[in-house]
């Protein structure tokens, strides 16, 4: 028998990261004692609950009676096919479990009184863990305070509720009738607890960005929380009554609400869902688009359905085929987002197919350098990037975020290169940045590689390598992408369980009552005393244990500089880290002054709980796009207007979607020109970035755009750029023009200081060579 208790983990840690696992705490814990003010305004703690069956009644007849009193649900019907307040929707098709002697079906969260939902109920509406005073609790503000304690295992709690991720893993183009529901049971088959274990690589080394991520969805659960209790009892609804799915819905739309987590996923085509679609069991998906099939879309859909209508995160999924971490590095450092995407919580980088695709080891060559060297080059700058804080000193207008919580998820199992050992290379790669850097990594290849080698023709976790003959096949189906989900949800709740496993230490000095919880102890809490580590210590105990004498011992570490680390190179010393690292953030203080640091200085600059608000990501540029990257860039006609709003002057280019992608082309050949000016600039010019497609064949032969860049009578920079190269493919490459005078013959003396604000910028391009070019992306930029 699973415990009560332990059943209850689940459904709440799953509402925490990326609303991942926490967003459960939402399925069971919003309707627990639905006329209780005190479970309205925080989180409470309940006695352990008894023993539970697999179908989810309790461990004696009064407590089952009682958890069906305490049971509120949610009206099955309207989009969601039924979801109840113990999580989850009721598909036709439930996951059927055999025993010896019974047979049940349970349909997604087991209904109202599930028994994850009910033993969560006890706990929210009872008040403290059992054996526990409630004026001993030091962490009864924040979502771990509902865990038993010692927090189990992730391992332990997925085991006990694999019914449940099977029906909530239904697409929801997949409803009512569930014709994928075989095949996802015989992958979870297949992708076991154990599996998805070994998947879990490193973990966060800061768990600050963790805390702020617990916060933000804290505060959106309460608030939703708070509206569901009131129309409840509005509307006369007990504890056994029905919510409809359209108040749900209304309540999580409500704009008064806090923010949900934002988590941002960044890839290539895999992360697309390129042919996504190709599964055993059906030829039928034309329904299933390219993105909503791929595991990214799938995530939010899977949690809102295990968190019983809970909506506590927004995925948003920034995947363009043909990119690496290379692009992945400029879209981030020049903010290439669509317009109303908010600054993320997490960032997760799911580019490492496209990291050991064929072109990025052909470009290794032409740069003479080893594919490790590529890949460790193309993995740092992007993790450089996104840990180093957007924004600059403490003023209202250019006011620093946090870095987002950066994980890596190496999805790469596939044949670019046949060499098995050559293939581990990006496994490598991710591991070494992990650890140098302090960042969280997950493996789909290490939790599934051997079955894959076993039987290299199957396609169920990989590519089809033999459609015909062995060949060369990057794209996984249908089944890796559902793995992929567990994968990752996995991976999160591993934080949850992590993060609630470490030891509480003292409140948190601040202004405000949210930021003076208790706080636990980790890695990222650093203690300070005239700038030596005195290990938390000053004038309390940690751990229970106080220090005897006040004598100092010598010896021990200072504080580490802050920020990031010096970058990894083959000339990078034991004998120098130190030194290199302390210039190095001496150098960049501003970026790293905290929040009372600001504070102090009058200026209010970011909350390091993780404000309320959804403010975007800082815009370095005074103009950029990335052609199918923004929802609302995905055709000839909005990439015209976009484009067309500057151009001044054009003979014969337009946007053009040919073969799915989307750019701006010479229509009428060699010759072709066009300018584009902006009046007046809000911001300096120091550099402009074009994403250039370069191809092959007879057509792209010979391909050369010429670009100049202008301001007012003094030529800044001029560029001849190739469209043409010697792949059998075609690629996205990155192309700067620096205006600073550091660019070599490109670059004129009068653009040592770029384009200044209040002046005009003009760029002129012509197709000097060829008859065809391709531009999918533009970055005007101030760096």
């Amino acid at each position: 028998m699973v415990g009560r208790a332990t059943r209850s983990v689940l459904s709440h840690a799953a509402a925490f990261l990326c609303g991942a696992f926490l967003a459960l705490l939402a399925s069971n814990a919003a309707h627990v004692a639905v006329y209780s003010d005190d479970i309205v305004r925080g989180l409470s703690l309940s006695s352990s609950a008894p023993h539970r069956r697999p179908d989810g009644g309790g461990g004696t007849e009064e407590g089952r009676r009682m958890e069906d009193e305490d049971a509120p649900r949610i009206r099955e019907g309207g989009a969601m096919g039924g979801v109840s307040a113990g999580g989850g929707a009721a598909p036709r098709g439930g996951w059927t479990s055999s025993s010896s002697s019974s047979t049940t079906t349970t349909t997604a969260g087991g209904g109202g009184s599930g028994a994850m939902g009910s033993a969560l109920r006890g706990r929210l509406s009872k008040g403290p863990r059992s054996g526990e005073q409630e004026e001993d609790r030091d962490d009864d503000d924040d979502l771990c305070s509902v865990l038993p304690r010692p927090t189990p295992t992730t391992l332990s709690l997925w085991s006990s509720q694999l019914h449940r991720i099977v029906n909530a893993t239904q697409h929801s183009a997949d409803r009512p009738d569930y014709i994928f529901h075989d095949f996802t049971a015989l992958l979870l088959h297949f992708m076991t607890p154990d599996r998805l274990q070994r998947s879990v690589k490193t973990l966060p080394l800061d768990w600050n960005p963790v805390e702020r991520c617990i916060d933000v969805i804290q505060r959106r659960l309460v608030s939703v929380r708070a509206d569901v209790v009131a129309y409840m009892r509005k509307n006369g609804i007990d504890r056994n009554g029905d919510v409809p799915p359209e108040e749900m819905r209304r309540i999580n739309d409500d704009p008064k609400h806090t923010r949900k987590l934002n988590v941002v996923v960044m890839g290539g085509s895999v992360t697309m869902g390129v042919v996504c679609h190709l599964n055993p069991a059906t030829t039928q998906t034309g329904k299933y688009s390219r993105r909503a099939c791929a595991w990214p879309g799938r995530m939010a859909d899977f949690f809102y359905l295990l968190s019983g209508g809970y909506d506590m995160v927004h995925f948003h999924t920034l995947a363009l085929g043909g990119t690496n971490s290379e692009s992945g590095s400029v879209i981030w450092d020049y903010s290439l987002l669509p317009d109303d995407m908010p600054y993320p919580d997490v960032v997760i980088n799911a580019y490492a197919t496209n990291d050991m695709h064929f072109n990025s080891v052909q470009d290794a060559i032409a740069r003479n350098i080893t594919l490790a060297e590529s890949l460790l080059s193309l993995g740092q700058d992007f993790v450089r990037k996104v840990l180093t804080p957007k924004g600059g000193e403490c003023d209202g207008a250019r006011r620093s975020r946090p870095p987002p919580l950066l994980l890596y998820v190496d999805d790469y199992l596939g044949n670019e290169q046949n060499e098995v050992m050559t293939t581990m290379l990006s496994s490598q790669t991710i591991n070494l940045l992990s650890g140098y850097y302090g960042l969280g990594s997950m493996s789909y290849g290490d939790a599934i590689r051997d079955v894959v080698y076993g039987d290299t023709r199957e396609w169920w976790f990989s590519a089809n390598w033999y459609e015909k003959d062995y060949g060369r096949a990057v794209h996984p189906h249908m089944g890796m992408h559902i793995s992929m989900v567990w994968l990752v949800a996995f991976n999160l709740m591993n934080l949850v369980t992590t993060y609630c496993s470490l030891p509480v230490s003292s409140p948190r000095s601040s202004s405000t009552q949210r930021s003076r919880r208790r706080r636990r102890h980790h890695a990222g809490v650093e203690g300070t005393s005239d700038g030596a580590w005195d290990y938390g210590y000053a004038n309390r105990s940690l751990y229970g244990v106080s220090l005897r004498s006040t004598k100092e011992l010598v010896g021990g570490p200072r504080q580490k500089p802050r920020g990031i680390p010096p970058p990894l190179t083959p000339e990078l010393s034991l004998e120098h880290i130190t030194k290199l690292w302390s210039e190095d953030s001496n150098k960049n203080a501003h970026f790293w002054e905290t929040h009372e640091e600001c504070t102090n200085m009058a200026n209010k600059r970011y909350d390091d709980d993780a404000g309320d608000d959804d403010a975007p990501l800082p815009r370095p540029c005074v103009f950029s796009w990335v052609a199918n990257l923004e929802r609302h860039l995905d055709n000839p006609k909005r990439l015209n207007d976009k484009v067309g709003q500057y151009v001044t002057s054009n003979e014969g280019w337009s946007a053009m979607d040919d073969n799915n992608k989307l750019g701006w082309v010479p229509s009428s050949g060699l010759g072709s020109k066009f300018t584009m000016e902006f009046k007046r600039i809000s911001q300096p010019v120091r550099a402009v970035t074009w994403m250039i497609m370069r191809s092959y064949g007879e057509r792209w032969e010979g391909s050369l755009l010429n670009v100049e860049v202008w301001s007012g009578k003094t030529l800044l920079a001029r560029k001849d750029i190739e469209g043409y190269h010697d792949k059998r493919t075609s690629e996205t490459y990155n192309i700067k023009m620096r205006l600073d005078g550091v660019d070599g013959d490109d670059t004129h003396k009068g653009g040592e200081r770029g384009a200044a604000i209040g002046s005009n910028l003009r760029i002129k391009f012509e197709l000097v060579g060829g008859s065809t070019f391709k531009i999918s992306g533009m970055a005007i930029c101030d760096h």
